[in-house]
């Protein structure tokens, strides 16, 4: 007796006028959310660690201690319709909302001064007028050295070591690869430690 075989419904053709509904890397890419630092635990259990005042003395206590709604798919929605131009900087378009993010309102919210815009990337030493690549390598290991191929977070003195957690996982988030050290982390680290 042959077995018979169970229709599967397929699913409605779209029209031309239809769009399917486009899937990105973005719609599989986690976003992490609520990452509170308790900076509080540091200064009660190891009285020696200073990084609630580093971060209090920037203005940057804020980015650690968010706690607001997010609405996920609002923010994928940004990520996945935003452009980016040097003239206008970024522009979206989410739920029939205009945003437009320029480097004035960027300047305005991180309080710097008007420097114009840099691309930097990870792999190549960062050359600034008042920034020492050598002396921040020696201010963030706690060691004189030239400045190593690679860094990781093994050779970091341990404020650092707990600010790079903070870096890699809260303000400049990225995936893989967190025990490594970048040049643009170096500069972040030596930047937070003096202000």
């Amino acid at each position: 007796m042959a077995a018979k075989r169970s229709k599967r419904k397929r699913p409605p053709s779209l029209s031309s006028e239809e769009e399917a509904p486009q899937t990105t890397w973005i719609d599989h890419c986690p976003v992490l959310i609520d990452k509170n630092v308790d900076l509080t635990y540091f200064t009660f259990d190891v009285p020696s660690f200073h990084i609630e005042d580093l971060f209090v003395s920037m203005g940057w206590i804020s980015i650690l201690t968010l706690n607001d709604k997010v609405y996920l798919s609002i923010v994928k929605d940004f990520y996945k319709k935003m452009t980016f131009s040097s003239g206008t900087g970024i522009t979206c378009l989410v739920r029939n909302k205009r945003i437009k993010i320029t480097q004035e309102l960027i300047r305005s919210i991180l309080h710097l001064e008007d420097g114009g815009i840099r691309l930097y990337t990870t792999k190549t030493i960062l050359h600034l007028e008042e920034y020492n690549p050598i002396e921040a390598c020696r201010r963030v290991t706690g060691k004189y050295f030239e400045i190593p191929a690679r860094l990781s977070t093994n050779q970091l003195t341990l404020t650092c070591c707990v600010l790079h957690n903070i870096i890699t996982y809260i303000i400049v988030p990225r995936k893989g690869h967190l025990d490594e050290v970048n040049h643009y982390d170096v500069f972040l680290l030596d930047y937070i430690l003096i202000g």
